[in-house]
């Protein structure tokens, strides 16, 4: 009964408009614009989102861990879990802000000349990013259901989380022993799934997740205005990507049986970046 079309020794399943999803949010946003020039943006999320499948995979960079594979195609409510894009935790700071230095400003804002011309115009922006990491979703080499069509996913007796920084999880990044499967585990060790039978572990994990992003790109920058009656101007800009070049790390693998099960073997961003710039206008 687990083998929807037994007559056929292999077929793939379109899953358009199978599915169905939730989605809980309470976003706030902050808004502050400052008379001495500047904006100050805070945007802070917190959400929760269910489905009973993912179609569509996202690009590495700040998105997904991945689809996830379905068990069963009989009973689509048995898969119904977090999506693997449910993302509970996001902050987003972004500000431009005219430093009080120069002309018309705060503090020396009778500077005139050549030394107003250096000390004026400066300026800082930049978007610091938090936000926790995606679900991840578990699967394994070896199944017993029988039904030839993928997806299986292993058993799970514990929650699998192991304490401590994101550095010194690379090569455990979760609790590999609370899986069995075949893979993992002789076929009659009991904590393997029985023959005909589906793995426990949901479609996406509740627990276990990838690393969280925490990202800052900055710039400096400076206008000054010259020539007759101002009409020139010129604008510097040193801008850094990745600020504090921090690594982000991809997700662990999650196929029970692989050699690099629960092993953390690549970044999904780039180092820091640093580009200055020049602009001329008139």
């Amino acid at each position: 009964l687990l083998v929807p079309y037994p007559q056929y020794t292999g077929y793939s399943i379109g899953a358009a408009g199978a599915f169905s999803s939730i989605y809980h949010s309470m976003q706030l946003k902050v808004e502050k614009r400052m008379k001495s020039g500047g904006t100050l943006l805070v945007a802070y999320t917190i959400s929760k989102m269910i489905t009973t499948g993912d179609i569509d995979s996202l690009t590495s960079w700040l998105e997904s861990t991945g689809l996830s594979g379905i068990q069963d195609w009989n009973n689509l409510k048995n898969e119904r879990s977090l999506s693997t894009y449910d993302v509970p935790q996001r902050l987003v700071v972004s500000y431009v802000v005219d430093l009080p230095f120069g002309k018309g400003k705060r503090f020396l804002p009778n500077a005139s000349g050549a030394a107003g011309k250096l000390i004026s115009g400066w300026g800082l922006e930049g978007v610091t990013l938090y936000q926790r990491g995606f679900p991840l979703n578990f699967g394994t080499t070896g199944g017993t259901q029988g039904a030839n069509i993928g997806g299986q996913r292993p058993n799970k007796t514990g929650t699998g989380s192991l304490s401590g920084s994101a550095e010194s999880g690379l090569n455990k990044w979760f609790d590999t022993s609370v899986f069995c499967s075949t893979a993992l585990n002789p076929p009659d060790h009991p904590c393997v799934p029985a023959a005909y039978t589906f793995g426990n572990e949901s479609r996406v994990d509740p627990v276990l997740r990838s690393q969280g992003m925490q990202n800052w790109d900055f710039s400096l920058f400076k206008d000054t205005r010259f020539g007759p009656e101002n009409r020139l101007g010129m604008q510097f800009r040193a801008e850094f990507f990745n600020l504090f070049n921090k690594p982000h790390f991809g997700p662990p693998n999650t196929t029970a049986g692989a050699g690099n099960f629960g092993q953390v073997n690549s970044t999904i961003d780039n180092p820091r970046l640093i580009q200055f710039a020049l602009r001329f206008t008139f």
